[in-house]
């Protein structure tokens, strides 16, 4: 039988653990500010430019933090999941519209913690458990309505903040479905 090698590098964790340390950070200032819309639009949507451009957009960062290049799959699957996203948050501000600011937002986490599974295959393992931890977060938040709306919020970016900075002290990794292959451990 013979076994083709599955190799995947995560080059580029570091980087996203800095944006994810930002958007963290983004969202506890935003949901401070937020007030009636529970999340501050205006703060959330500038930071956010402001953090992808400075992080994603530019190279400087990437090329400081990131142990080489994703590969053609992992960009596809990384663009497949921020469309995914943008198309669903859309039809949640449709569907709900603006009139329970507090579902919106809820909805929008669910969102964002789902697309988090589809980054597993250019960053690792820690995608699906804060695809997981931030969804349950959400869903919990709905349900117990009587609890403020600002502890979900928090609740949510100190788990981004905490696997940020979990990603960001990582090591180069590379996960092979052969670990007795010579390349496998070459690299080690």
């Amino acid at each position: 039988m013979d076994m083709k090698k599955v190799k995947r590098e995560y080059n580029t964790q570091r980087t996203v653990g800095v944006w994810l340390v930002f958007i963290g950070v983004i969202i506890i200032l935003s949901a401070i500010l937020g007030r009636d819309l529970l999340i501050q639009p205006f703060f959330m949507g500038f930071g956010f430019f402001i953090g992808y451009l400075l992080i994603l957009g530019l190279p400087f960062v990437n090329n400081k933090l990131a142990y080489g290049k994703n590969s053609k799959f992992q960009d596809r699957m990384d663009n497949i999941s921020v469309v995914v996203t943008i198309i669903l948050c859309t039809l949640c501000g449709l569907i709900i519209g603006f009139d329970d600011l507090r579902l919106l937002w809820l909805c929008i986490f669910i969102v964002i913690g789902i697309h988090f599974f589809g980054f597993y295959f250019s960053q690792g393992k820690l995608m699906p458990l804060l695809g997981v931890l931030t969804t349950l977060n959400s869903l919990i938040g709905i349900f117990l309505s009587s609890v403020p709306f600002l502890l979900f919020a928090m609740i949510d970016s100190i788990i981004k903040i905490i696997i940020g900075f979990r990603m960001l002290s990582m090591k180069r990794q590379l996960d092979s479905s052969d670990l007795s292959s010579k390349e496998y451990r070459n690299f080690n």
